[in-house]
């Protein structure tokens, strides 16, 4: 369907790369004739890595569940720069969010007269992780900074003090 090979500089034939190959293919399959898909030696596949960037960046900030893909990508230290950031703001998210509901269910067992204000207050902190979460996949989609105010500073200082 397509060539399996192209033609040099020198006008000799090489064949085409894994990668070369399908970026053609992808041309052609979209419905680009043969004469219209473009040379295609350096080119990238932009569209497609764009994309599945943006969709991992996605997958770290679910809440709860994006917490294995951020600690896996972390962990291997294989990914962007922006995947290991976003992938450590989820992490630190979801630990402070977990160690403050662990404690204020404990809390809200052991007393007898809180009861209620720590639940209530567990279901806030549960609500405003899950409402945190939203709002930073919105800025992604945006396109905009994912800092979040107090804790980006927090992750800052703390990356400091391990690095020296």
């Amino acid at each position: 369907m397509f060539q399996k090979f192209r033609k040099s500089k020198t006008s000799k034939t090489e064949p085409l790369s894994k990668e070369d190959a399908r970026v053609r293919a992808r041309y052609i399959a979209w419905g680009l004739g043969e004469e219209q898909v473009p040379e295609v030696e350096g080119i990238q596949d932009t569209f497609e890595n764009k994309t599945l960037e943006r969709i991992k960046l996605f997958y770290y900030l679910i809440p709860v569940v994006g917490l294995v893909p951020s600690l896996w990508t972390i962990y291997r230290r294989k990914g962007s720069s922006e995947q290991i950031a976003i992938g450590r703001l989820a992490v630190t998210l979801a630990f402070v969010w977990c160690s403050g509901y662990v404690l204020l269910e404990t809390g809200a067992k052991t007393a007898e007269f809180l009861t209620l204000p720590l639940l209530l207050a567990s279901s806030l902190l549960t609500s405003s992780y899950f409402l945190v979460n939203l709002w930073l996949m919105i800025r992604l989609f945006q396109g905009k900074s994912l800092k979040v105010p107090g804790l980006s500073k927090a992750e800052q200082v703390a990356g400091k003090g391990q690095r020296k």
